[in-house]
């Protein structure tokens, strides 16, 4: 696991002290160097430099080409290029009879964010970097290329290129967002994933309450282990002088499942929605359907039907995004229904709710619509995590069919290794999780909080922290470190 190992941990204590000392005039220069140093030591590639190099050219000539049509069409083949290398790659295994092919670690991550570079110099959102080198720090800037968040050249690049001065609030602030992340990461993603992978691996042994549980335990066990491992980065760029994206805002808390996506996953689903959505949506062939719904249905329902084909198209690309498989295509025509059902009803569920006074603040209805959230949400896991589509509707018929709540027992969790201290520090660190991202969506900043308190409340609470890892890490009797989720991807 890149993020825990040692050479890891000592490559970045080197690269921040070098950097504001010995370096603090070439700043940017020893993160270049550190950043393909790190990316060639940790994932032992040379892909990235590709991905770099056509990108930047594209973004040159583009630029400089005065022909409109010139432009779609260079474009167009940076767009084939870099996405049909990322389908190649990424699906390798449909070819694994002929060729032998290793999939670059973060491949999507980096090439989405050197893509989103090449789409905003054709739009002319901003001139294109005429220096490879500054470029290429963008595009691998070691912190978030493995797993993102996914950047946008006009917000780092101001931040990348300044020189930054120590400051101790970065220092702290960015601290205790990598112990937040390292505590999610191996108190409870990898803790949970036994129960999880025991239980999809397993399918046919437990009944339908179970099953739900364990799929309800994966979209933990992913928030936990993704956010955490963005929490980390975001951490170390934060002591660099760099801020990242926020990546997840409470997703548990989401009100919908279009609320959800805008919680989950942030950078990749603005991603989505600012080059493939508009886009989409903005295109020809879609206006043309758009102009002739309009006149057969009205312009209420008539202008819903590019958005559905649009919003289906764009969870089809999420889904296959996550893996190769029919299940993925489910996972994300489920999200392209629930979605496309909401903005159709939308109209009528205002209507009800002004006939029955209905606010939209009313704790009751918001804790339902949360419930009913994480519900579908859960449902549509059971595609995402299982091996085949046929083994999520399987799962799928045996939670329907064969749900009871006295199925779930502690000798189930027993029997795969857990013992009771193990169950109760998994579900009090679930309620420190649950807590902290409760009060923050109830906008009480606990860092401000943390900040004001006491020096030596601080530095205590720091030290349980790096004990607590310390001890989860190391001396945790049958604890063991599991991949980041997202590395793959």
């Amino acid at each position: 696991m890149v993020l825990f190992d040692t050479s890891f941990i000592i490559f970045t204590i080197l690269i921040v002290i070098s950097y504001y000392t010995f370096f603090k005039n070439y700043q940017w220069q020893l993160l270049l160097i550190g950043s393909l140093f790190f990316y060639r030591y940790f994932t032992d590639s040379y892909f990235i430099l590709l991905s770099i190099a056509n990108t930047f050219l594209f973004g040159l000539i583009i630029n400089k080409t005065g022909s409109k049509l010139l432009k779609k069409y260079l474009l167009t083949a940076c767009l084939f290029i870099n996405f049909g290398t990322l389908f190649l790659l990424k699906y390798s295994v449909i070819f694994a009879s002929k060729f032998s092919m290793l999939i670059p670690l973060g491949i999507s991550f980096y090439m989405f964010q050197s893509i989103s570079y090449v789409i905003d110099v054709y739009r002319g959102s901003y001139e294109p970097e005429k220096n490879i080198f500054k470029f290429a720090l963008f595009v691998s800037y070691f912190p978030q290329v493995i797993q993102g968040p996914i950047g946008r050249y006009n917000k780092l690049a101001p931040q990348f290129f300044k020189q930054h001065n120590y400051n101790s609030d970065d220092f702290r602030y960015g601290f205790e967002t990598i112990c937040w992340g390292v505590f999610k990461k191996i108190f409870i993603a990898d803790r949970i994933a036994v129960f999880v992978n025991t239980v999809f691996s397993s399918y046919n042994e437990y009944y339908g309450a179970v099953i739900f549980l364990a799929s309800f335990a994966y979209s933990i066990q992913i928030y936990t282990d993704f956010s955490g491992g963005i929490d980390i980065v975001r951490g170390i760029s934060q002591i660099l002088g760099i801020k990242l994206d926020i990546n997840f805002r409470r997703p548990f808390f989401a009100i919908s499942v279009s609320d959800f996506w805008r919680r989950w996953h942030i950078t990749l689903s603005a991603w989505m929605k600012d080059y493939v959505f508009y886009s989409l949506n903005l295109s020809k062939p879609l206006t043309y359907i758009n102009k002739k719904t309009r006149k057969a249905f009205g312009n209420k329902t008539g202008k819903l039907i590019s958005i559905f084909i649009s919003t289906y198209i764009l969870y089809f690309i999420v889904g296959i995004w996550h893996g190769i498989g029919s299940n993925y295509v489910f996972y994300g025509l489920w999200n392209g229904t629930l979605i496309s059902l909401s903005l159709f009803f939308e109209p009528y569920f205002k209507k009800v709710k002004k006939k029955l006074n209905l606010k939209d603040s009313i704790g009751w209805l918001v804790i339902f619509q949360i419930i009913r959230t994480n519900i579908f949400v859960t449902l549509g896991r059971y595609f995402s995590r299982a091996d085949t589509a046929s083994t999520a509707f399987a799962m799928l018929k045996r939670t329907f069919t064969n749900f009871s709540l006295a199925d779930i027992k502690l000798s189930t969790l027993y029997n795969m290794g857990y013992t009771f201290n193990k169950i109760l520090l998994l579900i009090a660190c679930i309620i420190v999780v649950f807590v902290v991202d409760l009060c923050f969506e109830k906008k009480i900043n606990l860092y401000k909080k943390f900040d004001c308190a006491n020096t030596f409340i601080q530095l205590f609470v720091i030290a349980i922290f790096i004990l607590l890892i310390v001890f989860g890490i190391i001396y945790a009797e049958g604890y063991v470190s599991a991949e980041f989720i997202y590395r793959q991807y």
